[in-house]
């Protein structure tokens, strides 16, 4: 077994295609970095191979759609391919979904130091030092399966550092029955371990977030091996902006504490968490109804107002998108019991809750007070036939505000009222 240790990147998913999303009233100061970002991020993992003079990359698939993306796409990856050729560093790339090495222009010549997997079949790859091989490489770009299969990656037993690289869904167990060293592996967007002890198994996850369901950190792995094969493999993020849901509840809001000074803690807590990235917030904010006098989505826009005013601006900023109250889990029992017009409307409410919406029909309402042609009419009786539980909850919210007198502004830019706890 050779003694000598290498070391290497694991990156992938760049998703240079992709823009930014879930964002509302983007400002113009931002506008300009958020479009940068993706490319930002990744060009910091070639850097970072530079950098830390790595043995090789390897990019385990979903870099770029090269048509999507256009002439700009293929132009950015061959200039960082080029610079790690420079350096005498090899790429091993697994295409995926939207980077298939047939979807790549024949007239774009790749660099002599990139080996790009086929999707026919599984090929192998010995990186050497000074002749003497090292690593082994087994790798093959997606041919459209969702699925790894781990057996087409048995490799003859050797003493070198055997490493396997994928896109597609993996299962643990299926991977821990093959003679592989690290699992390469790409696809999921957000970087974790399949299996945190040898034989490693990582997912590098995209390197830049691009919304709240890629939320948190985003990077790529740096592994480095010893003589004995021991791997120490460590996290580096690269995002330039991070996705961020904050929630207060009942409890957060209780004994009268001002909802802007919650918010402002929460901020400078992720500031300090964070360090200097962009923050994109979603807030989710349940509340005491019964005592609460910012309810409705003219004072919650106000509130929207002042954080992004407050916070919105500057080297770090904090942007915050909306702010989603949440519908109660249930409403105060004084209220559903009182001879009013609010309380036959909660009893209503509940009542339908409780069939599944099944038994609306809002056929005579669309029919009365919607303008319009009877082709739209009746495009809205059909969709009204799918009242799902959530639309409920969010009707109720909006109705139980309206009837205790607050101020409702249905076209408030917040745009969201009566959220759900998913």
């Amino acid at each position: 077994m050779s003694k000598e240790s290498i070391r290497f990147l694991h990156a992938g998913d760049f998703h240079l295609e992709r823009a930014m999303q879930d964002l509302t009233d983007l400002p113009e100061h931002l506008k300009a970095s958020l479009v940068d970002a993706p490319w930002k991020a990744a060009e910091a993992v070639f850097e970072a191979a530079i950098v830390e003079n790595v043995d090789f990359v390897l990019l385990s698939g979903d870099l770029l759609n090269p048509i999507s993306s256009g002439a700009v796409g293929p132009a950015f990856l061959i200039e960082q391919f080029e610079r790690l050729e420079q350096r005498k560093i090899p790429v091993y790339w697994a295409g995926g979904g939207v980077d298939d090495p047939e979807r790549w222009p024949d007239a774009v010549a790749l660099p002599s130091n990139v080996h790009y997997f086929s999707k026919k079949q599984i090929e192998s790859v010995v990186f050497r030092r000074n002749g003497f091989p090292l690593a082994t490489i087994v790798g093959r770009s997606n041919d459209g399966r969702e699925s790894i299969r781990a057996a087409e990656f048995q490799t003859e037993a050797n003493d070198t550092y055997v490493i396997a690289i994928a896109h597609g869904i993996a299962d643990r167990d299926s991977l821990l029955s093959e003679r592989i060293d690290y699992w390469a592996l790409g696809r999921e967007h957000h970087r974790h371990a399949l299996h945190g002890e040898a034989p490693h198994m990582r997912v590098c996850g995209t390197t830049q977030g691009r919304s709240f369901d890629e939320d948190g950190a985003h990077g790529f792995w740096t592994v480095e091996v010893d003589g004995d094969h021991d791997a120490n493999i460590t996290a580096t993020d690269c995002d330039t902006f991070r996705y961020v849901t904050q929630t207060l509840d009942v409890e957060d809001l209780a004994m009268g504490r001002d909802i802007r000074e919650l918010m402002s803690k929460r901020i400078a807590r992720l500031q300090s968490e964070h360090g200097t990235r962009h923050l994109i917030i979603r807030w989710r904010v349940e509340l005491d109804l019964e005592n609460s006098a910012m309810v409705g989505p003219a004072a919650i826009d106000e509130i929207l107002g002042w954080l992004r005013r407050e916070y919105g601006h500057g080297a770090c900023s904090v942007w915050s998108t909306e702010i989603d109250v949440l519908s109660p889990q249930s409403y105060p029992a004084k209220w559903q019991e009182e001879d009013t017009i609010l309380g036959d409307f909660l009893r209503t409410s509940l009542d339908n809750k409780k069939s599944s919406g099944t038994q609306l029909n809002l056929k005579p309402l669309i029919e009365s007070e919607t303008p319009g042609t009877t082709v739209w009419q009746n495009v809205l009786i059909d969709e009204s036939s799918l009242v799902t539980s959530v639309a409920l909850d969010r009707a109720t919210l909006l109705g139980v505000d309206m009837l205790r007198g607050h101020k409702v502004d249905l076209l408030a830019p917040t745009r969201r009222f009566g959220g759900t706890r998913g």
